[in-house]
Parts: C-alpha cells; structure tokens; sequence
C-alpha cells in the first residue's frame, strides 16, 4: 500500500498520518493485495509516474476519493453529488471552502480514475447496475450511466441529500436520477440547459445555450444553499472561477507544449487525469495545489523538450483524436503510443473563439459561457471548422474519430465528422466504435490491425 500512495504523490509524512483513513476506504472499496499490486503495474505501464506533476495529481484525485468513502464515519453534515451537470465543480468548490462540514463530489471522476484506471475493476460495477435496469450490450445504455448506479445499489457511497443532474449531453441521465429518486428516495435536482444543435448565427446560439443555463445555475445555487444552509455568493463564485482560471491557464502551457512537440511528449493516457482534476470539487486552497501540479508537470515537459525525450519516435503519425480519452481504461491511448501514433490533441482541447463584448462579470454567464463554448457544446456546423481548423494549426496527418456507442449525439455526429474532414483536408480518418466508459468493449488485437493500417495510410500519404 505504501508503495502505490508514494507512486501517487503522497510523502512519507502524509502517507504516516493518512494510512489508516486510506486503508479503511479501500476495505470498503473491496481493494485486495492483489489489487494493490495490480495498481502499481498498471500506474507504471499507463501513466508517466516518473514525473513529479503526474503524482501530485494522482494525490489530489485519490484523496477526493478516500474522502467520499468515509463521509458518514468522518460527520460531514451534507452530502451532494453531481452527475453530467454543469456547475458541481464551481458550486461545489465554493461550498467546500466555506464549510469543512459540507461535502460536494461530481460523483464518477475520481471514482472512474482509481476504481477504473489504477485498478481496473469496473466490470463489478457495470454488471451490478445492469442487475437493475441498464442494459448490458456494446449499444445499449451507457455506461457512465452505470458506474453512478453501481455504487449506490452496492452501498460503495452514502445516499446523498441532493443528486443534481442536467440532460445538456445525454438524456439517460435525468432518467436514471428519475429512477433513483423513485427507488431509494434521493432527492434530486434538474439544471436546464441546451445542447443547441441548430445551425444559425454562431454568437445568437452560444448567448441563447449561455443565458439559460446561467439562469438554470442561479436555480441551483439557491437550492443547494438551502440544503447546505448558507447563501452561495456572487463573490464566492467569482473566487473560484478566478482560481479555477489559474488552472485552466496552466492547463494551456501544457497542452500547447504537448501539441507542438515532435517527439510527442506526453502518452495520451494522460488526457482522462486533466479531465478528471478539472471536475474535481476542491477547495481554493487546494486549486493553487492542482495548479502547482500542472506547473511543474509544464517544467518536466520543458527539460524532455531540452533533451529530446518523447513517447513516440520523432516523426511519428500526428494526429487529432475526437472525443475525451477514455475515462476507465487507458489501454486504447496507451496502444497508439504503442502503435507508434503520436496523438498530439484532442477536439476537446481546442478552445472556442470567444464572441466579442465586453468582460462578463456575472459568474453565472461566465460559466455558462463555458458550457457553450466546451468541445461537445456548440453545434456539429461551428464544431467541424473547429476540428478542421485545429488539424490545420497542428499539422495534423490523421484522424481517430472514435465515437462512444452509447451517446446518441456523438455516434450521430461521427459519420459527418469523418465525411467533412476527408472532402476539407484530404486526409485519412479512422472511424472507431468504442465505449468510453465500459473496459469489456476493448478489442486489443482488432484495435491494434485497425491503428496499424491508419498508420501506413498516413505514412503513405505523407511520403
């Protein structure tokens, strides 16, 4: 155990005081010796561990996680959880850093990052749910969907006194929060938004998603200031998004240092952390922690930068892939390294061009501008020139547009990805069906033929 926390980032002082909290959170978990060993092999297969950055995130996440498991023994007076709803992250870490007694979690990333990831144990979780009311199977329900219901059947995580959801991105969502509120009598909170999938005016359509989910956001500070018993401020927002800036401004050295690299830098394994330590409700003492942790991963890039040291060969395949990393199982971005295909960026990772205004100084707008202007946010006529556009800036040869078979929205919008970067750029796009969140739909061998003749596409191309 030991050895996997020092792997984690945890110094030895830390490590002394925290054991037995850590200890009693893996019991609960079902982590054996064997998973314990199991976790370090795969932390040292799949993540760059060497690197300081890399465990000082691992820490913050693996915290998070240990605190959910001991919140009733521990006496936080309220629990909530998020699940896909925009807001947790910064309601949340404004109601953490107000009061030690409150406890906000956007339920499934840390969850999915050390149950999934280090351990590789998800598939109890999935098969549990689907004894419920989830269907199993490569095209049925999602199984993100599943790993929120997982847990609270096999009594992993406390019931909650508010479960907050919106269906900005997936319609299952709302009514699986409908059938725990029903089964185990959680109270539950809907945010309405809109995945705006018109096609008008660009700034029109981000302003229109923009407002109502500002308005929405408004509705649910109120009613989480109700469960928690104190009112959530304009200034403790604005406090949090100023220091979540900080981080998101960190976040951007890295990626432009990773996306510009040749040697590629960094394994795309990585991608699922940064995603994860962004959803994460911390505190604002503990945001300037995950901002150091980027600061110096960024100073580790920037010595194998001086030294030439990357993952793949330099001059390897560069390409964009579409979606997030896979967020329970790292081994398909750990095989185009493999592979010898250096994925230098993702769609997600590309900002949006901001509409023109002044400064919004409303923290609800300025957050809902964010969900507007996230990758999966804007129309599929604003989001293909983005990743056209994005292959251009990048020197991009291919790419892997992977869609998540159990999301409507990006399964549908796959085929006209593939078919507008082909007629725009006139490079190779490898269509894959993939399962972002179930490690049982992986095909190593049929995912490997697949990556190794994209591979000799764009090497035939290139020369």
């Amino acid at each position: 155990m030991i050895e996997l926390l020092k792997l984690c980032g945890f110094e030895e002082h830390e490590i002394e005081s925290e054991l037995p909290r850590i200890e009693k959170a893996f019991n609960k978990l079902g982590i054996t010796d064997e998973d314990i060993k199991r976790g370090k092999q795969r932390l040292t297969k799949y993540y760059d561990i060497e690197l300081k950055g890399v465990r000082k995130v691992f820490r913050l996440i693996v915290r998070e996680l240990v605190d959910a498991m001991l919140l009733k023994e521990e006496g936080k007076k309220k629990i909530i959880y998020g699940f896909m709803s925009p807001g947790v992250d910064v309601i949340g870490s404004a109601v953490v850093t107000k009061s030690k007694e409150m406890f906000v979690i956007h339920h499934c990333w840390a969850f999915h990052i050390v149950f999934g990831c280090i351990f590789g144990k998800m598939v109890p979780i999935l098969e549990a749910a689907e004894k419920k009311w989830l269907k199993a199977g490569v095209v049925a329900h999602c199984a993100n969907v599943k790993t929120l219901v997982g847990p609270i059947v096999l009594g992993l995580f406390p019931k909650p006194d508010l479960l907050i959801t919106s269906g900005l991105m997936c319609e299952t969502a709302p009514k699986t929060l409908d059938l725990l509120h029903e089964i185990y009598d959680i109270p539950v909170i809907y945010v309405e938004t809109c995945h705006d999938r018109g096609i008008g005016e660009y700034y029109d359509e981000i302003m229109r998603t923009a407002a109502l989910t500002a308005k929405n956001m408004k509705i649910l500070a109120e009613r989480i200031g109700d469960v928690v018993g104190f009112k959530i401020t304009d200034d403790m927002l604005l406090e949090v998004q100023d220091a979540k800036g900080k981080l998101q401004n960190a976040f951007s050295k890295v990626r432009q240092l990773v996306a510009s690299s040749d040697p590629l830098l960094l394994s795309p394994t990585h991608d699922n952390i940064w995603m994860c330590l962004n959803m994460l409700t911390l505190s604002i003492d503990d945001i300037a922690e995950a901002v150091d942790a980027i600061d110096t991963l960024y100073e580790e890039l920037q010595e194998r930068v001086n030294k030439g040291i990357g993952v793949v060969e330099k001059g390897a395949p560069r390409i964009m892939v579409v979606l997030p990393a896979g967020q329970t199982d790292p081994r398909l971005e750990h095989l185009l390294c493999e592979v010898g295909i250096a994925a230098v960026v993702s769609d997600t990772s590309i900002p949006m061009p901001m509409p023109s205004g002044k400064e919004l100084k409303d923290p609800y707008m300025k957050y809902g501008l964010g969900i507007a202007l996230q990758a999966l946010g804007p129309c599929l006529a604003i989001r293909i020139p983005i990743i056209v556009e994005g292959c251009k800036k990048y020197n991009i040869d291919g790419v892997l547009d992977r869609f998540h078979v159990g999301c409507r929205v990006v399964a549908g919008d796959a085929l006209l990805i593939e078919s507008a970067v082909k007629k725009e750029l006139g490079i190779p796009v490898l269509l894959l069906e993939w399962e972002n969140f179930d490690p049982r739909v992986y095909n190593h061998e049929q995912y490997k033929r697949r990556l190794e003749v994209f591979k000799a596409m764009m090497t035939k191309k290139s020369s």
